[in-house]
Formats: C-alpha cells, structure tokens, sequence
C-alpha cells in the first residue's frame, strides 16, 4: 500500500477552483472537503450553469476547473458542448483537472472525448499503481476505466494493475499540455475512495490538486523576468552530457547478470523509465542534433526530461540490485 504524507504548499490558498457537477459523485462531496482542508477558495456549478460563463469569464475568474467523477447523464450532455470553452481556458494557461471515472452510481457515460483526444475506456481494477513511487492504490474499484488516445508527451502517473504487476498499457492517470496549460484526466474513483479506501487516497488526491494550482502560478510569473538569468546553452550541455552519463551506466547495469536475477515487474518498469526518456530525447532533436540548437527552450524541455526519466531507469535497477 501507499504511504504517502502531504503538507500543504504555501501560495495555493490565493487560487480559485470551480467544481463542475449536476450530483455528488457516489453522494460524498469529497473535492469540496479536500480543498477546504487545503484552504483553497471555490466555486461549485451544474454543467447548465456552465453555460452562463464566456471563456474570458472563466480565464479572469479561475485557476483550475475540476469536473468530479459519477455524474447523471443530463452532466455529460450538457458539458459535451462545451469542451471547446474549456479547451480554450486551458490553453489560455490554466489546468483542467477531470476526474473520468463514470459508469457510478449515478450512470452517466461520457459523450465527448476530452481536450486533446483523449477518452476513457471501461476496465475496472481494484488495484492502481503510482508510477512515480512505486506505491500501490487500493479499492474496491479503484479505477473504473483505462485513458486512450493519450499524447505522446503526457505524463503517466498512474496505471491500472493486480497489486503485484503494473499493466503499463491501462494508464488510468495521464498529465498532458495543451497550449499554455495542462490537463490531468483520470480514471481513479477519487471521491468514493477517498472515503473508503484509506488516507493515501486523499494524501495523493491533495498532492495532484496542489501540483496543479502551483503549475498555474508559475505560468503567472513572467518568463522575460526568468529568461535573462537562464542560460539555456550551458543547461543544454549540463543535460545533454548527464543523459548520456545516465544512459551509459543503464546499459552497464542492464546487461550485468545482476539483471538477469531481477524480476519482470521490476525490469518492465526500468525499461518504462528509459522508453520515455528516449521519447523525450527525440522531441530535443525533432529540429536537428541538440548541438545545433543548445539556446532553445524546446531543447531544454524535452531534454531535462529526458535526462529524469534515464536517471529514474537507472535508479530502478540499482535499487533492485542492492
């Protein structure tokens, strides 16, 4: 099981979220509890009320709209003509958090696929597994469905599994851009589990609102002010070099006998790590070799990721091996 701890960051309490729901999913407010508790101001909305707001009203009002899990069919059909309106919110440069879960209590599905594609695909499991910390989520459903259609730069933070095998194919939390903005969509039944399936759940609910807003207050800041220290020719250099030191020392370690003796679970997670960190290296080099373009902020991007996820490859095995 988890054991996630959370402390709430400083600054979140000067953001506004508005929830979107017709009903409380599976009949427990729990986003409303959650963000109290975080001190975080919010407005609660039916997906008809939704449609009294423009888009600019929504961009000079809110930091994050949060659409809740369960909702009745009446909440998909009314919010299905309006994905576009949020679509622009987020890529004005603020955060989109769908909580995807349908098929509840309540019994509505989904009309629309979401901003940027993607859609949610039913599949339940009791067990979902948190990608960055090798942890486990558990429920009596913990997930009510699998993400598809997914961006190819998206962040996997959690994916569907038995407790003992992450089914790195059924990503039931994904994290994408989208314009200026992200958009977190997710297959975890927050709401019920946060309830019932133990404090990890509202732990980990906590830390992805809180990583959200602290997103669109960095999007606030202005980027001439970070520019003008950030020299991005010599953190292209640093990054390229340590993703090539990273990369080095995961080919010596999975190619040692040592690997041979680790489990499938574990090397199908290593090689999760090193297949993004390859994705990412070739979005840097998407306008020719990293060397020709070491002042670009594309460059510096997808590199620094790159260069996190060979690193957490690497970790994976040496911890595995002692």
């Amino acid at each position: 099981m988890s054991s996630l701890s959370f402390s709430a960051a400083q600054g979140v309490t000067g953001k506004k979220v508005l929830i979107l729901k017709n009903v409380d999913a599976w009949n427990f407010d729990t986003n409303e509890v959650v963000l109290t508790e975080l001190g975080v101001s919010y407005d609660v909305m039916t997906a008809d009320q939704l449609n009294s707001l423009t888009t600019s009203d929504l961009i000079n009002t809110y930091d994050m709209i949060l659409i809740a899990s369960d909702q009745n069919q009446q909440f998909y059909d009314d919010l299905g003509p309006q994905m576009l309106k949020l679509e622009e919110f987020v890529k004005a440069g603020k955060v989109l958090q769908v909580h995807a879960a349908n098929w509840g209590w309540h019994g509505g599905l989904w009309t629309t696929s979401l901003p940027g594609g993607v859609s949610i695909t039913r599949g339940y499991s009791n067990y979902d597994y948190i990608v960055k910390n090798g942890s486990w989520l558990y429920s009596n459903y913990a997930s009510h469905g699998y993400l598809i259609n997914v961006p190819a730069d998206a962040e996997i933070v959690t994916v569907q599994g038995d407790g003992t095998t992450p089914d790195y194919t059924k990503p039931s939390t994904i994290i994408y851009s989208l314009g200026r903005g992200r958009v977190l969509v997710s297959g975890l039944t927050f709401e019920y589990s946060v309830r019932y399936g133990g404090p990890e759940w509202k732990a980990f609910l906590k830390e992805l609102i809180v990583d959200n807003l602290e997103y669109s207050k960095k999007k606030e800041e202005k980027p001439e002010a970070v520019q003008k220290s950030f020299n991005y020719v010599i953190w292209n250099f640093f990054y390229y070099r340590q993703y090539q030191k990273a990369t080095e020392r995961f080919n010596l370690l999975y190619s040692s006998p040592e690997a041979g003796e680790l489990d499938n679970e574990t090397l199908e997670l290593a090689l999760f790590h090193k297949t993004l960190a390859e994705q990412y290296y070739a979005k840097a080099e998407e306008n020719g070799p990293i060397f020709r373009n070491l002042n670009s902020i594309k460059v510096f991007i997808n590199l620094r990721k790159a260069y996190f996820y060979v690193r957490d490859a690497v970790g994976v095995l040496e911890e595995s091996m002692g």
